[in-house]
């Protein structure tokens, strides 16, 4: 696993890939960069010698799984998402794991652990679009709560943010990339004041105020982080 903080993904205490691997496309993937020194990288696998790895930390913490490719997209065997779940649930239940998908629905094979949060990403693209209503659908019983990622944030949305606990934005953090304008997360924000949802706003985005807020709910605050 890896140690999480400023300059990092600052969302998290640890990322953690016991699935890696992608097949989405997304042109802007870090793991691109990756997959052009690395060849492979991109490629599906299960990494067996990572599974136990949250058993080693003791503290209670916050753990990206999955931060390295999509472990809920259709290519990814349900043997693979069973056994990471069980080191969640039954070997090291004293962490919160949060899930990050472009396939929300994939949610609904498998029961929502109690100390899982279930996220989706919207980018601002029409591939995205329904990730949000599928997310409140499929990730139901058990889970500790839901959020969206709205990163890369690649266009304006108003997104219905009924049945979400948390949002967080950001922009596309390759180089030659455009930042997003103050308004597209404006909107994004005023939506979610409406309902009275956290918003954790990246560095990446350039976003002139400070707002890292996270949720008060304890399973998703276990080292106390707090709102900036």
């Amino acid at each position: 696993m890896n140690k999480q903080g400023p300059d990092k993904i600052d969302w998290t205490d640890y990322t953690w890939n016991p699935i890696s691997g992608c097949k989405h496309g997304c042109q802007y993937c870090y793991m691109l960069r990756m997959e052009s020194r690395f060849p492979g990288t991109m490629k599906p696998a299960f990494n067996p010698k990572r599974l136990h790895q949250p058993l080693s930390v003791k503290t209670p913490s916050l753990i990206f799984t999955g931060s390295s490719g999509d472990m809920w997209g259709e290519w990814v065997d349900k043997e693979w998402i069973d056994d990471v779940l069980d080191v969640c649930t039954a070997l090291a239940p004293q962490h919160t794991y949060q899930f990050l998908t472009k396939n929300p629905s994939r949610y609904g094979d498998f029961y929502c652990i109690e100390n899982g949060w279930y996220g989706t990403t919207v980018d601002g693209t029409e591939h995205t679009k329904k990730n949000i209503n599928d997310l409140v659908y499929w990730a139901q019983a058990g889970m500790a709560g839901r959020f969206v990622s709205f990163e890369p944030l690649l266009a304006p949305v108003d997104p219905d943010l009924l049945g979400i606990q948390w949002v967080i934005i950001g922009a596309n953090s390759n180089r030659s990339a455009k930042k997003p304008p103050k308004s597209w997360a404006d909107t994004i924000i005023e939506k979610a004041r409406e309902k009275d949802i956290p918003v954790f706003i990246k560095n990446n985005y350039g976003y002139p105020e400070r707002i890292k807020e996270m949720p008060s709910n304890q399973s998703l605050n276990p080292t106390d982080k707090s709102a900036g």
